[in-house]
């Protein structure tokens, strides 16, 4: 029995001494971070134009369009650079890029000149893509086909 009640205010006293040291100590943790200016091209649609006929007298046309995002607030220039004449290994088939449905204001292909902008947040933007191989052209049959490249800077 005297061993019960020894063992009890042990027991006892071990939990009254963790409730008298329950004090606290802080301190101030800083958290930073730098957010940088940042744009990348995230998707391109493919312009096909698909069967072109050297003796029809009507244009052929064909879309495409690409998609980038920018950081928000971010001024950027678009351009699409390389030649505009896709080939056959020999043989040369003119087009031209257009920022517009109507095919009036041909897409820069270079920085001088070049659309821009200002993104508004961090959301993806795209750009319609709007091409034309001219009626006429004096070319042989064959497959035609050329890479350009599509420039955001910023």
């Amino acid at each position: 029995m005297k061993k019960l009640i020894v063992i009890t205010m042990l027991v006892a006293l071990v939990a009254m001494s963790g409730v008298a040291m329950a004090a606290t100590a802080t301190s101030s943790l800083n958290v930073s971070a730098t957010v940088t200016k940042s744009c990348r091209v995230t998707g391109t649609t493919a312009i096909s134009f698909g069967n072109y006929d050297p003796t029809d007298t009507s244009n052929v046309d064909a879309a495409g369009d690409f998609t980038f995002q920018c950081t928000k607030n971010t001024n950027y220039s678009l351009y699409i650079t390389g030649t505009r004449q896709m080939t056959d290994g020999s043989n040369n088939l003119g087009f031209e890029i257009y920022s517009d449905a109507g095919r009036s204001t041909v897409y820069p292909a270079a920085l001088a000149g070049a659309i821009t902008g200002t993104s508004a947040n961090n959301s993806p933007d795209t750009k319609n893509l709007y091409g034309r191989i001219s009626a006429g052209q004096d070319v042989p049959t064959g497959s035609y086909s050329r890479s350009l490249t599509v420039t955001v800077e910023y």
